[in-house]
């Protein structure tokens, strides 16, 4: 296919390309006078990718992404260290287009979030007599 062709039938796609708002799931085109688009998921387990897809040249596109899954308790299971109060986390970033395909991967330790305990009105009226 000719680059000419290539870059008619981007056009077309990017035309075509709905925009999708779906709770998990979103695709968001970026620009409509090219090839562009967002795609962010996530998963019910809680891991996410987001990536962006672009054409950068005509027939050449660019795709860069990055991955994250929830591991857990940064601590084991008998551990009694203050690693508990973290969550193991896997980070993949990709990136690929003329020069091939490079992905990078690190296994992180991320602060929990702290948990937030709510009282109803009874109860708070309970306690003040």
């Amino acid at each position: 296919m000719k680059h000419g062709s290539l870059r008619k039938y981007i056009k077309v796609l990017s035309g075509l390309l709905p925009r999708i708002q779906d709770g998990n799931v979103q695709l968001e085109p970026t620009d409509e006078n090219k090839y562009s688009y967002t795609l962010r998921i996530i998963h019910p387990d809680g891991a996410v990718r987001e990536e962006t897809v672009e054409e950068i040249a005509p027939g050449e596109l660019q795709v860069k992404g990055v991955f994250t899954q929830d591991f857990g308790d940064g601590a084991g299971p008998k551990s009694n260290s203050n690693l508990e109060n973290f969550t193991r986390v896997l980070v993949v970033t990709y990136e690929a287009g003329i020069n091939g395909y490079v992905a990078k991967y690190s296994y992180v330790l991320k602060p929990r979030d702290p948990t937030i305990v709510s009282l109803s009105p009874n109860v708070l009226k309970a306690t003040l007599g």
